[in-house]
């Protein structure tokens, strides 16, 4: 009978101390129990609606807890993810009013007898004293064991051991470093949050070295996606990792995560269990898990989780109690009388168009700063004000965070890449019907879509992401990139929280500790009654989406299949990388546009792989390229009109030229004015134009029986034409050109510019530009105008919504080569094309000690290419016109493909002879005023550019000390196309002209051989310019 009782004794103080006794057994279960982002939502009461919650409260989840318990008496743990000091009007009166209180959530924990809790980002919120404070009454331990304190306070620890029939388990606690930016204010000099996934492994090395059985990771982080913070720019590791972790850090058997506010049931990752709750104690994970004896301890044997929904149990009367004087602080709190209203307010439409509640919050912020523009979020689709009185509990769920305000100045660039990063929010999708439908992404919470109050906007969902903002203006002026501004911001979006990376870092011109959720009920109370009509202000309107057309743009490729160094910054272009940014653009702009992909000429001419073929291997490239159709350059008529005509045969992409006649002025057969194409039910005209200087620009005799007429007749005529065929848009494609200037690429000129200034409007919807070789994106009388430079270089984009909209500015995308992935099926192309010529391409020449660049109108490459000339000629002098020097000689070994780039046409030497008199008048004709396009060799020249034309020229000096004598006569070295009148400097005609039997390249490799050691060097005469301007 002792013995008995002894036993019963032993029990009683077994079951007193959590546990129970157990005898040697060679398998057990535990269960995990876990809650996350409690946010206090102790009572299962909705304070913005002064009402009971059925759904959700940690006073349920006790319920719960106890069940488990009595299921598994001694064997269950329970563990939380942190955000739970933060979040509803209980958290607020607690930390706010009642401070001095031991916390009400810390109460209700400690009566539920949680083992550990991992700390939250929200926990910060209030600054670390408070959560200190809170703290210190916990039964359990916050843990972090990625973060540092920096001023002296208590730490947190990084792990807690706790024992359950025998088990030893370890609970490890992380949380997010995305703190270091929400709370930078509370945290900076205070506290380091570090990366987690480098935290973790020394915490299991010595929980396990500790005796540990089973390792349980409770970490305040999701399990991946999209930091929403920038990392790179910030350094700080990613919001989210917690995947990473599963899979990478060795030693872990559960894991508990909170911070998404998802729910994870029971997901298996690497032979990790994952779990994850739904926020507001709305369920409780719970996880059963297996181990038997192994040795001294214990080994996991299975694992499985489930979610327990808190909807449907009593509230658990003993936490009620511990939280019952906080609570009906809160509900006073909350139902405190502030003003009043007479009509509905709703936020319910806030994230689709304006509405006066989320006004009433950039009143608040706007009056209090003093600034220009405000920045608010419309942090839930629920608040809402009902006729009559206006309490704080309606303001509270109007804003629920603890932010504060600063304001910030920021730029006109700032404020377009701010409005674009929030438009991110919206997903446009087909809805199987031929039309769209919008509806928010679902990675993006709601309170990261911004709203911008005191300028004007238009957010349009036809558009692309990064380029949906239409129009921004302030008081009527639209804002420029350089223009400053004053905005109101909370300390969070501030920081740049929720990927808003173009506002950190600029200056604080206010700020603030007060609460914005104060000052808006200061407004409130100020304003007394609150009417929609003095507060609501109709700035921004969000366009839904309809159909566009995405023009792809490229020009000038003259054949340049692979990618090569372009000056000093590093690789651009390659066909195949061009290919896969032509795809991923037309893919970005889904579902809303129709890719057309358009080019502006010359494309044939240029390289070996090309030139060798004739163009025949450009052919199927342009069409993997999805080309729909072209502009007729001037270089595609190099090998004569029967070889362009067999291109055009095999190439399925119309190359058009409206503006080309014969002599008479009519069409000629082969060369198409337009075309009309259909690309998924949209019909979009396409005119070609060709350049009217094409004369000038190829051999002359390969275009003796054709026209280039000005262009802006034909235009006119051929978009009427095709608008009554039914075109939805009209674009052009033009070998015509212009240049703008880098640094304002709205200050453009040369033909393109004055052809688009000519037009009517509506007449044409984009021009697609070529020739110059230049970059151009801009917009001129209303059309947007591209060209990407040449050699597949950039890629032009052109965004036309259909049914009108303001135009937009075109993009140039630079190609840069080692940054994309080559399409497999356009590099087996480009492989094919190279391999025939491979062996001569690659046959070394010389060496360049240094780069020959091709830059300004005079370069050592123009002069060495026109000495090479005058020694293959043995000539008086010779003349080479820039526009046959088609690329630089780059530093280092100088194949015979690499000098083919630079003279690729095949030209071929000849020696003129005229008299003194003429060759004054030809020297004149190169100094005309039209820029200087030639270099020469064994004469320098000086001229006035400031004289009338056609008297300029003041001095001409030869290599030997000779002056230019009218009656003498002299031998000119030059290549065919200038001496038949190309590039506009025409000879006398009784001009001698004396075919060398020599081509352009030739002459210069043979040149190039013999220099001393067969290496070209900068000498001081290359360097020196040969036609020198004087004041």
């Amino acid at each position: 009978m002792i013995r008995a009782s002894r036993i019963l004794l032993l029990a009683a103080s077994a079951l007193a101390s959590g546990t129970t006794p157990v005898r040697a057994q060679s398998r057990v279960e535990l269960t995990l129990a876990a809650t996350t982002d409690v946010h206090g939502r102790l009572r299962a009461w909705d304070y913005y609606a002064d009402r009971p919650d059925p759904d959700r409260g940690l006073t349920r989840a006790a319920t719960i807890v106890d069940s488990l318990r009595r299921a598994a008496p001694g064997r269950v743990i329970l563990v939380d993810a942190g955000d739970l000091l933060q979040g509803n009007p209980m958290t607020y009166v607690a930390a706010r009013i009642d401070s001095t209180r031991p916390s009400p959530v810390v109460a209700a924990m400690n009566v539920m007898r949680y083992d550990a809790a991992a700390v939250g980002n929200h926990e910060f919120n209030y600054g670390l004293p408070t959560f200190d404070r809170a703290r210190t009454g916990a039964t359990f331990p916050f843990l972090a064991a990625n973060t540092r304190r920096l001023d002296g306070g208590t730490p947190f620890p990084a792990r807690t051991m706790v024992t359950r029939a025998g088990v030893k388990i370890a609970i490890i606690g992380v949380t997010t470093p995305g703190s270091m930016v929400w709370d930078r204010d509370h945290l900076r000099g205070r506290l380091e949050v570090t990366d987690i996934v480098a935290a973790l492994p020394p915490q299991i090395t010595a929980a396990r070295a500790e005796g540990a059985d089973l390792v349980v990771v409770v970490a305040h982080a999701g399990l991946g996606g999209e930091s929403s913070y920038d990392t790179v720019g910030t350094g700080l590791a990613s919001e989210n990792p917690m995947a990473r972790v599963a899979r990478e850090v060795r030693g872990i058997d559960v894991l508990v995560i909170g911070h998404s506010h998802r729910e994870v049931a029971d997901s298996t990752i690497a032979g990790v269990l994952v779990m994850q709750p739904r926020n507001w104690a709305t369920s409780v994970a719970a996880a059963t898990i297996a181990l038997e004896r192994e040795g001294t301890g214990w080994k996991v044997v299975s694992r499985r989780g489930r979610l327990v929904p808190a909807r449907g149990h009593a509230e658990q009367p003993a936490v009620v109690q511990a939280v019952a004087r906080a609570h009906q602080s809160a509900v006073k709190h909350a139902n405190e009388v502030i003003g009043r209203t007479d009509v509905a307010w709703r936020t319910d439409s806030a994230r689709v168009r304006d509405e006066p509640l989320i006004d009433l919050i950039q009143a608040a912020q706007l009056r209090a700063t003093g600034a220009q523009l405000s920045i608010a979020s419309a942090f839930t689709l629920d608040a809402r004000l009902e006729p009559g009185p206006i309490t704080v509990r309606q303001i509270a769920q109007l804003y629920p965070y603890e932010n504060s305000l600063r304001a910030l100045r920021l730029s006109g660039a700032q404020l377009h890449a701010f409005l674009e990063h929030s438009a991110r929010y919206w997903i446009v999708e087909a809805d199987g019907a031929g039309g769209f439908r919008t509806r928010p992404d679902p990675t993006i919470p709601g309170y990261n879509y911004d709203i911008l109050a005191g300028a004007e906007y238009v957010v349009d969902l036809s558009r692309p992401m990064g380029s949906r903002i239409a129009t921004l203006t302030y008081k009527g002026r639209p804002i420029a990139d350089a223009d400053t501004f004053t905005v109101a911001v909370n300390n969070y979006r501030a920081g740049g929280a929720g990927g808003y990376a173009m506002l950190r870092g600029a200056p604080v011109v206010y700020e603030s500790p007060t609460e914005i959720r104060d000052l808006v009920i200061a407004e409130v109370r100020r304003r007394g009654v609150l009417k929609p009509e003095e507060i609501g202000e109709r700035n921004y309107r969000l366009l839904p989406p309809r159909r566009t057309v995405r023009v792809l743009a490229i020009n000038d490729f003259h054949g340049a299949l692979t990618k090569r160094p372009v000056g000093t910054i590093g690789n651009r272009g390659g066909v195949a990388e061009l290919a896969t940014m032509i795809r991923e653009a037309g893919a970005a702009c889904a579902p809303t546009c129709v890719p057309l992909v358009l080019h502006g000429g010359d494309m044939f001419q240029g390289t070996a792989a090309s030139n060798l073929a004739f163009g025949r291997t450009v052919v199927p490239i342009l069409e993997a390229l999805g080309v729909a159709a072209g502009a007729l350059g001037n270089h595609e008529f190099d090998w004569g009109q029967d070889t362009l005509r067999a291109r055009m045969r095999e190439l399925k992409p119309l190359i058009l030229g409206s503006n080309v006649r014969d002599p008479d002025g009519g069409d000629i057969d082969w060369i198409p004015d337009d075309t009309l194409v259909a690309r998924d039910g949209v019909r979009i005209g396409i005119i070609g134009l060709a350049d009217p200087a094409t004369p000038r620009t190829t051999m002359p005799r390969y275009v003796a029986n054709l026209r280039f007429l000005p262009p802006a007749l034909y235009v006119r005529e051929r978009a009427a034409a095709l608008r009554a065929r039914g075109a939805d848009a009209v674009v052009v494609v033009a070998h015509i050109g212009g240049f703008c200037e880098i640094a304002a690429p709205d200050q453009c000129r040369g033909e393109i510019i004055e052809l688009a200034k000519e037009l009517p409007a509506g007449f044409v919807d984009a021009i697609v530009s070529g020739h110059t070789h230049s970059a151009i994106n801009t917009v001129v009388n209303g059309i947007p105008v591209v060209q990407a430079r040449s050699n597949g270089q950039a890629l032009g984009v052109i965004d036309i919504t259909l049914g009108g909209g303001a135009p937009q500015r075109p993009e140039l995308r630079a190609v840069v080569s080692d940054s994309v992935r080559r399409d497999p099926a356009v590099a087996a192309l480009v492989a094919e094309a190279e391999a025939a010529v491979a062996s001569r391409i690659a046959a070394p020449v010389t060496t360049a000690e240094v780069r020959f660049a091709r830059a300004g109108d005079q370069y050592p490459l123009g002069n060495l290419i026109a000495d090479a000339q005058r020694a293959a000629g043995r000539g008086d002098l010779a003349v080479m016109n820039n526009g046959g020097i088609r690329t630089e000689i780059r530093q280092g070994v100088v194949t015979w493909g690499d000098l083919f780039e630079v003279q690729p046409f095949g030209n071929r030497l000849v020696a003129v002879t005229i008299r003194g008199d003429a060759l004054r008048r030809y020297l004149e004709a190169l100094v005309d005023g039209r820029g200087i396009r030639y270099h020469l060799s064994g004469v320098t020249i000086e001229y006035d550019p400031s004289a009338p034309s056609g008297s300029r020229l003041r001095s001409v000096r030869f290599d030997d000390g000779r002056s230019l004598e009218n009656g003498r006569r002299y031998r000119i070295v030059m290549t065919d196309f200038l001496a038949t009148g190309g590039d506009g400097a025409a000879l006398t005609r009784d001009a001698r002209i004396e075919d060398l039997n020599r081509v352009d390249l030739d002459a210069l490799i043979q040149h190039l051989q013999g220099l001393p050691g067969g290496r070209p060097t900068l000498t001081p005469a290359l360097q020196a310019p040969r036609i020198k301007p004087i004041p």
